[in-house]
């Protein structure tokens, strides 16, 4: 150590990482044994070979004599230079009389191969401090670390008494340039791919990392552990640094040498320059701490637990969680014993993206040179059964099987079932985990039993059956889970987690927790995602509804809100007026950013939603003149244009016939050109989709919790210039957005521990409704349980139950009928006494038909809860097994009540607006309380039964029209400006200006002041809003460009008429 410096200086900081890796079995070098020209430490090349290959270093030594170790070197660094560092300490090189000799042995995978185990004992670990590596400058960096001479990484220090950790990455940017910029000359060392792989910038608090040296455009990476959740490192404990990780763990030896042979990856992709022309991007991938700390802890733990665990990993989006599961994987097929067996068989990666197993297949071929290692079912080509390919990939011990959600009870089955599997072990990856991807997978008996002969079956009683189907329900011992996800749900937690001290059971005081985090608030704040809620803004719909009905019906009131609602949700003014908003706030704030690249999603409510969108898109961008802005619109299957808009009857949208420009291109492929800018969708998209050119989004649909979370999350992915998101939402709450964010902001925590009993709770309160015996139930039992369960046999058993509930549903639906028409006569004879006496009658039939449909809806909650807790814990209760089977069937034989139809013709939107509601500044709250927790499944569906409200639906109008009414003003009054567009439609002067003329041009011309002409004549008639308009030059011009949209079209006289009808009814 140098006694001259300062204790503040970086040389003593210097001096510990050296002092400590060398107590690890690191070789300190020096500088002058370095080889600048080759980038090489020759005296580890030659002694590794000599050490670990003596056989091949003597034939080398005998066909080239004095030669050899220049022979050597040269044809290593021509090697360097071709292949790159990565490829050439995982292969080796070739060599005239000796063939292929490595260069780096990796960590053998068991004790069998004496010499593997001897050539990895050889590995020569160096550090070599302020290392001079210009052949003709005396530039140094500060630290270089070698593997058998072959330099893998640099690093630049810095003490936080005199600079930081930007100094550290600004001294890489400025002074550390792959190339000499005056003679042109490149420094093999700083070269990508060829030199060091990773570049790391150290403060005695924090470090960042890169992979590709590049200038100013140099990116660095955070490479911290966290602290507490948030972005950093934990304040250093006596005696050690905040960064002592990088030395205790990442270079101890072992470790250091299994992040090259195991986790660096070289990734291709296709990109696009600003003008539109392909290339292929690479990029040198060094795992991020989390990553790699995640990884390892699990092999590690699973080295010692065995099979048969879980394991849930909670990493926030851009936590780089595809290549998370790649290593992930790869590590549990490579994993052995130390007398060679393997710990899984196979590994089963469950994901419905397809980037994840080209991803899988790309990373092993890197890492191992193999191929057919991984086999993607769904994507496969056969004329087999899903089940069968799966079965043959499980005996035929396939690595890597990857399934998708929908596929995966086949693996379980074949799993349980196969004779030749029940002794194998298996991991089950779970990409983005969901309760749903357990429980009762297998549904055949004999699949779920796996029993070998009929004999044995034979041999058991009922209740054994009964019993044994539901063991099998608890996870399989033989199958360990690495669960996924950035949104753990309760449940996910609860099978998945662990509890916070393993040796106590599962309490409130003691619950489950992620086995590793990375949380959202970390990624944020390091920037591998944005806060979308950093410019969330929130605006609600205020309107009033006209009405002109024929007949003032009594309607069914919750159903007719829900028609009410859909029917403004597709009203013309509605999505007209939102698109407006849409797309001129995409012009003014959004299209320009990212170089003209930047993109946006609309969210709707449903596939009708999003059609009259995309029609009322196209046309106000047509009407418009505008360039450079169109879009796609995305969902399943066919849409009725009936549901539409009545106009459009007869005609069918689909995603071809909407997207014509497509060509059936794939809508990921096709909305990532420059061709669009926008895409409409319905459900769909809203998850793992990943387009990190979205910038902005706009809601029209009510979303909430994990959903709100993952669709809105479409926005945070990074992207150069990306700095910023904008949220637009039409439909949501902002708290209630806010409050499902920061239920994942940090770790994901839950409120208290599910109890299993409420299983018993929901069938206590079924068997009181008694519609079903014990008899039945039993009988049911005793017939699932048979070699081979007759169909007919099962319907005779709950027929009984069927009839009981559907007769008195009918005879329920009979009596409602019944006082409702008694309360209609009685209305209508002004006899409000005995039309009060038969409402109530109608309530009361009411409530107890209500009653009866909730024991429907009980049902299938009982099945539910029922395959969850049946995972967690040992009800030993065959009558349970058989009551859950009995359920399951008979509430698809029970009938349900027909949404009543309403008829809305007559109905009119008289006044509209989007008002401003509010805004979030993103997700940070300074409250432990403000988080939210996640909470258990309590209620019963058993509350007091209701009375369906039955109400005229003038009322029904008028009770919303005070609820939403609220900021309209006669600004927004719809039929005023078809009034005074009908009297411009008498001026042919400026029909002609805008008929032929631009909406700018026009507006230029005499429309303007014949407009105000028209106001001023119509002061007596509509006054308030007359005067408001000539006193607001601002209100003025809106107007002025709402009467140009309508003169545009033919159907104002139309309105006009109505809007009289309704003035005068």
């Amino acid at each position: 150590m140098s006694l001259s410096a300062s204790p503040h200086h970086e040389v003593h900081f210097e001096d510990h990482i050296v002092e400590q890796l060398a107590a690890q079995g690191w070789l300190v070098g020096d500088a002058g044994n370095y080889d600048r020209v080759r980038a090489l430490y020759p005296e580890d090349v030659i002694g590794y070979l000599k050490d670990s290959q003596p056989e091949a270093w003597a034939k080398l030594e005998k066909l080239n004599g004095t030669t050899t170790e220049k022979i050597v070197l040269d044809r290593l660094v021509k090697a360097l230079e071709k292949d790159g560092t990565l490829e050439v300490i995982r292969r080796g090189v070739n060599l005239v009389g000796a063939g292929r000799v490595i260069l780096c042995q990796s960590l053998p995978e068991d004790d069998r191969n004496e010499q593997v185990i001897q050539r990895y004992q050889a590995n020569r670990l160096r550090v070599v401090r302020q290392l001079k590596y210009a052949p003709d400058r005396e530039w140094s960096i500060d630290l270089v670390f070698f593997i058998n001479g072959i330099p893998v990484a640099t690093a630049e220090l810095k003490s936080d008494f005199t600079q930081s950790v930007e100094d550290a990455i600004r001294q890489y940017r400025t002074d550390r340039k792959p190339k000499d910029r005056q003679s042109g000359l490149s420094f093999p060392l700083l070269t990508f791919k060829r030199g060091a792989l990773v570049h790391f910038a150290v403060s005695t608090s924090e470090i960042y990392m890169t992979t590709r040296l590049a200038g100013a455009k140099t990116i660095f990476l955070p490479f911290n552990r966290g602290n507490d959740g948030a972005a950093g490192n934990p304040p250093a404990q006596d005696g050690t640094y905040a960064v002592s990780y990088l030395w205790e763990q990442i270079l101890q030896p072992d470790n250091w040498l299994r992040i090259f042979h195991r986790f660096m990856l070289l990734e291709r992709k296709e990109k696009q320059h600003a003008d539109g022309r392909p290339y292929i991007a690479e990029t040198m991938v060094f795992p991020r701490f989390h990553q790699w700390e995640a990884v390892t802890a699990l092999i590690d733990t699973v080295r010692e637990e065995g099979p048969g665990q879980r394991y849930l990993v909670q990493h926030s989006a851009g936590s780089g969680k595809t290549n998370s599961i790649s290593w992930t994987c790869h590590e549990l097929i490579r994993l052995r014993r130390p007398d060679g067996g393997k710990y899984f068989d196979s590994v089963i990666v469950i994901t419905d993206r397809t980037v994840l197993d080209a991803q899988l297949q790309e990373a092993i071929r890197q890492i191992d040179h193999q191929m057919g290692v991984v086999r993607a079912i769904d994507r496969e080509a056969s004329p087999l059964p899903k089940s069968r390919q799966l079965a043959e990939a499980l005996q035929q011990r396939t690595p890597i099987i990857v399934v998708t959600l929908q596929t995966f009870p086949y693996a379980m089955e074949a799993i349980l079932s196969e004779t030749s599997l029940k002794d194998r072990n298996f991991a089950l990856v779970i990409d983005e985990a969901h309760s749903s991807q357990t429980g009762s997978s297998a549904s055949k008996l004999r699949a779920t039993l796996a029993l070998d002969k009929d004999e044995d079956l034979a041999s058991m009683t009922s209740d054994e059956i009964l019993l044994r189907l539901q063991e099998v329900k608890k996870f399989p011992p033989n199958v360990s889970y690495f669960a996924f996800t950035a949104t753990p749900k309760h449940s996910t937690l609860t099978l998945f987690g662990r509890p916070a001290d393993p040796g106590k059971p599962l309490s409130k005081e003691n619950p489950p927790r992620p086995f590793h985090i990375y949380s959202m608030q970390q990624a944020i704040e390091e920037g591998f995602i944005l806060d979308v809620l950093r410019n969330y803004v929130s605006y609600r719909v205020a309107f009033r509804l006209g009405q002109a009905f024929k007949e003032d019906k009594r309607v069914d009131a919750k159903q007719a809100r829900r028609n009410l609602a859909r029917w403004l949700s597709l009203h013309p003014t509605n999505v007209a007026q939102k698109v407006e908003l849409i797309v001129e706030h995409f012009r003014s704030t959004v299209a320009h950013l990212l170089n003209g690249q930047a993109k946006a999603m609309v969210v709707t409510g449903s596939r009708a939603s999003a059609v009259k969108y995309k029609l009322a898109f196209d046309r106000y961008v047509k009407e418009k003149g505008y360039q450079g802005i169109r879009a796609l619109v995305a969902f399943s299957g066919k849409v009725p244009g009936g549901q539409v808009d009545a106009t459009l009857a007869g005609e069918e949208f689909d995603e071809n016939n909407m997207n014509p420009g497509v060509r059936g291109q794939d809508l990921r492929r096709a909305f990532d050109t420059d061709q669009y800018q926008v895409m409409l969708v319905a459900n769909k998209f809203q998850t793992g989709f990943d387009q990190p050119k979205l910038v902005a989004m706009y809601v029209d649909k009510k979303i909430s919790g994990v959903d709100a979370v993952q669709t809105l999350s479409r926005l945070n992915r990074i992207y150069p210039g990306k700095d910023r998101t904008y949220v637009i939402d039409f439909a949501n709450d902002p708290q209630e957005i806010l409050a499902a964010f920061r239920l994942f902001y940090k770790e994901a925590r839950i409120e208290d521990v599910q109890d299993p009993h409420i299983v018993y709770d929901i069938k206590e309160t079924l068997d009181k409704a008694l519609i079903y015996t014990p008899e039945e139930v039993e009988r049911f039992g005793a017939e699932i349980t048979r070699p081979e369960p007759r169909q007919a046999q099962l319907m005779a058993i709950t027929d009984p139950a069927t009839q009981r509930f559907n007769g008195r549903l009918k005879e329920l639906n009979e009596q409602i009928e019944q006082h409702e028409r008694e309360f209609q006569r009685c209305h209508a004879a002004g006899d409000e006494a005995a039309a009060a006496e038969a409402d109530l009658k109608r309530g009361e039939a009411t409530k107890k038909r209500d009653a009866l449909l909730k024991f429907k809806e009980n049902l299938g909650k009982f099945v539910r809860m029922y395959e969850y807790i049946a995972q967690l814990v040992e009800f030993g209760d065959p009558e349970l097994e058989a009551f859950a089977g009995y359920a399951r069937l008979l509430r698809n034989r029970l009938k349900s009540i027909n949404p009543e139809e309403i008829d809305l013709k007559g109905l009119q939107l008289t006044h509209y607006a989007v008002l401003n509601d509010g805004k979030l500044d993103g997700i940070a709250a300074e409250k432990q309380e403000d988080w939210g927790v996640l909470r258990p499944v309590t209620g019963l569906g058993s509350g007091e039964p209701r009375d369906r409200e039955r109400t005229f639906l003038s009322e029904l109008i008028e009770k919303l029209n005070e609820l939403f009414g609220e900021g309209i003003t006669d600004k927004d009054k719809v039929m005023f400006a078809v009034h005074i567009s009908e009297k411009l439609r008498e001026n042919e002067t400026v029909m002609a200006q805008v008929q032929n003329n631009s909406r700018e041009q026009a507006l230029k011309a005499d429309l303007p002041e014949a407009a105000t002409d028209a106001i001023v004549e119509a002061l007596a008639s509509h006054k308030s809003i007359a005067e408001r308009l000539l006193s607001d030059a601002g209100a003025q011009d809106l107007f002025y460009g709402l009467l140009y949209d309508i003169l545009k079209k033919t159907d104002a006289a139309k309105l006009l008429q109505e809007n009289l009808k309704t003035e005068t009814a």
